[in-house]
């Protein structure tokens, strides 16, 4: 009597519960076709379990960013000017002084 067939291929081990240990029999092999065919499935929409939170992540930033431009510009009536640096700061003040002194009447 001969013992158990050994495998042709390295990919047909032992699948856990068959008999006698050793994939040699066909019933084997399509139980590890159809674990492999499963497994492409999960594969197929692994993408997705990661695209979620991304896209609530990014959403979140872009409600925050859009949020915080509104009550700036409810609350100064114009949109920030963004990259101010000392020198425009001052000149946006000297423009200030400038227009209200031109549009002051006379005394």
């Amino acid at each position: 009597m001969r013992g158990p067939v050994k495998p042709t291929r390295p990919e047909w081990r032992a699948f856990p519960g068959a008999e006698g240990g050793e994939c040699g029999r066909e019933g084997c092999r399509e139980r590890e076709r159809a674990r492999e065919r499963g497994r492409r499935k999960e594969m197929g929409l692994r993408w997705m379990e990661a695209a979620l939170p991304l896209g609530i992540i990014a959403g979140m930033l872009c409600l925050m960013g859009n949020i915080q431009y509104q009550i700036h510009k409810t609350a100064n009536g114009r949109p920030k000017h963004i990259g101010s640096d000392l020198w425009d700061v001052a000149m946006e003040r000297r423009d200030k002084n400038l227009l209200d002194s031109l549009s002051a009447p006379p005394s």
